[in-house]
């Protein structure tokens, strides 16, 4: 346990057992991520609004907005991964969004707003199923895509989500929980600082807001539930992983979508897909793709079942190094949801009847299931088990 300590301004407190960042102290924290989170709600609306991308072939010209993706799936019958693509990319950013403005912006103005704690249970539950990067990755790798059917026309929508992922970041960064809490509890006249700690006292540490307490079920702070460790972490997860597992067998069998010029095409896998991004000379193009699609996923199955497997066996070896592979495997997981915003910006923006058309594929939802699950699964995973043996090494 680390007794938070005054360091500079723009400086980091490091863990010094698994280099974990603990807190930064950045200046005027709440006034500038309500400025960018203000910002951010503003460019939103302009991306949802405005054409987002065209396709131009001869006299003919089409465009989208940016809702088309998620449409063109429940369109195809596949309305389970339009839903997925249509709250990763457009809804559950929206609500980390306004989440913030409704925390910091009564705060800025000296009151604390109803219910905050949950709001910002909502907000931290939210974040990482944001995938706003990801979708622009997967913007990015159609419209390299899309230079042999047509001339691809960017639209302002693309221009306002270019500059919502920057906004969106900055934002993120420049937050400072902590700030967030010690004006609310000033604001309340509360105190949830612990301030006495006895020896058999066991410590519980609120994973949302990042309070510690004692005792109690809920956190005081946030009234997140807290816990001393996830009950039946190691089972929850190798079930979350062996169902992922299962999944990624079809995906890789199935077709994940149809690409047909002037009416000829053949269905493609994940595998075809890449191999004819690199027969066609998009090798960065294809690697990306490969990296996401194939390396990434059984990557993260490997690393977790290795996690496990060590936990299990009560390893003491390298803790620090198997704590870090969890932060990158966590970290790393959602890239793999390009593929699936590929499938539904090509489905929703090249439908030109003989000249091009895209369908996806079956194997795409199964592709977009097996992702959820590794997310999932590295969520359930408590890297706190790691260091349970460890401790037990040094204090004998």
């Amino acid at each position: 346990m680390y007794c938070r300590a005054p360091i500079p301004e723009n400086a980091s407190a490091i863990c010094t057992r698994c280099r974990a960042l603990l807190y930064r102290h950045i200046p005027d924290s709440l006034n500038r991520s309500l400025a960018l989170y203000l910002t951010a709600a503003m460019l939103w609306c302009m991306a949802n609004i405005y054409p987002f991308l065209g396709l131009k072939v001869g006299s003919i010209y089409q465009e989208n907005l940016l809702l088309a993706g998620g449409w063109a799936l429940y369109e195809h019958g596949m309305g389970e991964l339009g839903l997925v693509v249509f709250l990763t990319s457009i809804f559950f950013p929206l609500l980390t969004i306004l989440g913030m403005i409704y925390l910091l912006l009564p705060v800025r103005f000296g009151f604390v707003p109803p219910l905050a704690g949950r709001a910002f249970q909502m907000v931290r539950l939210l974040e990482p199923w944001s995938l706003v990067s990801v979708f622009m990755l997967g913007t990015l790798i159609a419209i390299v895509k899309l230079q042999d059917l047509a001339t691809v026309v960017p639209g302002l929508s693309l221009a306002a989500f270019s500059i919502l992922l920057i906004v969106y970041a900055m934002a993120r960064t420049n937050f400072d929980a902590e700030s967030l809490w010690r004006t609310i509890e000033n604001l309340s006249a509360t105190d949830t600082a612990l301030t006495e700690l006895n020896e058999d006292d066991v410590l519980l540490h609120c994973h949302i807001c990042d309070g510690v307490q004692t005792s109690g079920h809920n956190c005081r702070r946030c009234g997140c539930g807290v816990h001393h460790r996830i009950d039946n972490s190691i089972q929850q997860t190798w079930a979350l992983l062996a169902s992922a597992s299962l999944m990624l067998i079809p995906a890789n069998i199935y077709p994940v979508m149809t690409v047909k010029k002037l009416g000829k095409g053949e269905p493609d896998t994940i595998i075809t897909g890449i191999i004819h991004l690199i027969e066609g000379g998009l090798w960065g193009l294809g690697l990306i793709v490969l990296f996401a699609s194939i390396i990434v996923p059984f990557a993260k199955l490997a690393s977790l079942s290795f996690l496990l497997w060590s936990v299990q066996n009560r390893s003491d070896w390298k803790p620090r190094d198997r704590t870090l592979l969890y932060r990158v495997t966590e970290w790393i997981g959602s890239w793999s949801m390009v593929d699936v915003f590929l499938v539904a910006l090509l489905a929703g923006l090249v439908s030109l009847g003989l000249l091009a058309n895209v369908t996806p594929g079956i194997g795409a939802s199964y592709f977009g299931a097996a992702v959820i699950l590794t997310m999932l699964a590295a969520g359930r995973f408590d890297p706190r088990l790691i260091w349970d043996r460890a401790q037990l090494v040094d204090e004998s």
